[in-house]
């Protein structure tokens, strides 16, 4: 019966100052801040308690009053007022059992005694939905930050058939997405692979050549997870192992620029142990040791300013000046002169009223390195032309030599450290072989970088542009 359910529901929903809240599995009896606001205030501003069932009542008595009065007969007037009662409290509890099939929604009951219960058995559904729907979405939020981490990772289950794999370790193995519930080494057919999967690799750690590119190598760790599980976790060490290799070539280059020079200048000191040595054999030593010295000196000084280049952080505002940059050419061509023989032609054409914004010192020491080397790989007598003038995305710098040139497979490699087309013939030149590095970070370091075209026995042309630029009179 209506009232019946009605009765019910309040013993459920209203005894004491607790409210039904989802928790853990199932459901249990806990305070809650809204309910109890709504304890306070009821439903319209008014609690819906005995002031509610008191009105209903005194409805009800009128209209058994009335009904009495119009009959002559009191049982018909209270048998009047419990049928209004009995049709009121049956429309109610209708109209929330048709809600209470979705409570999800918002409820719109006209008797505030059932509106009450209704609320708060809407809130105690919807607060649990809500949750599940936050845990719904941080879990997918989660997958997809999972999905395109940098390193790749593949969830396997006993025997290395895959439960899970993230959109990296698809792209470096080349797997497809029906790839799943396979096994990785039945996939992959890598003896490696198979070794790792199976435990039978000291580290856990292997590294091959991947499936989709040969050139790149891929780092496989293979970690045991929660329960039977395991991970695989794969990263591209293809920059890493060339970051090594030019390191190790890096230090036994030093080391060899560094001992010709020193043996050389070890077997002067042995000469000039002879007790019998005379004077002028003494100076003629003296003075061929000043070559392999200075050489040196240049190499450490050339590494100190490449060091000092890749380790600084981009110039800012405060470093960056308005250059008189004609000035600096002539000052870069005069020290070239030194290297020249007579015959060298240096021909400069700079724009006085074309300015740059760089950092002086090392605007300078770009100019000064490129100089050089078009010197240095010309032949005696060859011409060498310098340039300044405007460019298409700003001031532009040139140097154009006669000399040997460039075969094209070596230039992509010139601003290499130590990097030599001729090794024989460099060393009579001198330089470090550290020049063009330098060059390459100081226009890096200013947003551009060297132009290079050669041609086999005919000559090369180096420049750069700085880009952003406007000439300043």
């Amino acid at each position: 019966m209506p009232s019946l359910d009605r009765a019910v529901l309040d013993k459920r929903v209203w005894t004491g100052r607790r409210s039904l809240v989802a928790t853990g599995g199932g459901f249990t009896d806990a305070p809650t801040p809204v309910n109890a606001a709504r304890r306070r205030t009821g439903v319209g501003g008014e609690r819906p308690g005995a002031s509610v069932i008191g009105a209903w009542a005194g409805l009800c008595v009128g209209v058994g009053v009335l009904a009495g009065w119009a009959s002559g007969s009191l049982a018909w007037g209270v048998a009047a007022a419990l049928g209004v009662w009995t049709v009121v409290d049956a429309a109610q509890a209708g109209a929330f059992r048709r809600w209470a099939r979705a409570p999800f929604v918002q409820p719109r009951l006209a008797g505030a005694l059932w509106q009450a219960p209704a609320l708060r058995l809407h809130g105690a559904v919807r607060r649990p939905r809500d949750l599940a729907r936050q845990v719904i979405a941080e879990l997918r939020w989660l997958q997809d930050t999972l999905d395109w981490m940098p390193d790749g990772w593949i969830v396997l289950r006993p025997g290395g058939t895959i439960e899970a794999v993230n959109h990296t370790a698809r792209g470096l193995l080349g797997l497809a997405k029906n790839d799943r519930r396979r096994r990785l080494p039945d996939i992959l057919r890598e003896p490696a692979v198979k070794a790792l999967v199976g435990g039978q690799v000291e580290d856990d750690i292997v590294e091959l050549a991947s499936p989709v590119d040969e050139t790149r190598r891929l780092e496989l760790r293979h970690r045991p997870v929660e329960g039977d599980r395991a991970i695989i976790l794969i990263r591209d060490v293809t920059m890493l192992n060339r970051l090594l290799t030019m390191r190790q070539d890096f230090i036994a280059n030093v080391s060899h620029e560094l001992r010709t020079p020193l043996t050389v200048i070890i077997g002067y000191l042995e000469a000039l142990d002879d007790e019998d040595i005379d004077k002028e054999t003494l100076r003629r030593l003296l003075g061929r040791m000043h070559s392999p010295a200075g050489r040196m000196k240049a190499l450490v000084e050339d590494l100190l300013t490449l060091t000092r280049l890749e380790s600084s952080p981009m110039p800012g505002k405060d470093d960056i000046e308005e250059v008189y940059a004609a000035g600096l050419l002539e000052s870069a061509v005069n020290e070239a002169r030194q290297l020249a023989t007579p015959a060298h032609d240096i021909v400069l054409e700079a724009d006085p009223a074309l300015r740059a914004q760089a950092v002086p010192s090392e605007l300078h020491s770009a100019f000064s390195n490129l100089i050089a080397n078009a010197i240095r790989y010309s032949p005696d007598g060859g011409v060498v032309n310098v340039r300044w003038r405007r460019g298409d995305a700003g001031p532009r710098f040139e140097v154009e030599d006669r000399g040997i040139g460039i075969p094209q497979e070596h230039i992509s490699r010139l601003t290499e450290r130590f990097f030599r087309v001729d090794i024989a013939k460099s060393r009579v030149r001198g330089g470090t072989g550290l020049g063009l590095a330098i060059v390459k970070h100081v226009l890096r370091r200013h947003r551009t970088q060297l132009q290079v075209s050669s041609e086999l026995g005919s000559g090369s042309l180096f420049s750069f542009e700085l880009p952003g630029q406007q000439a300043q009179p």
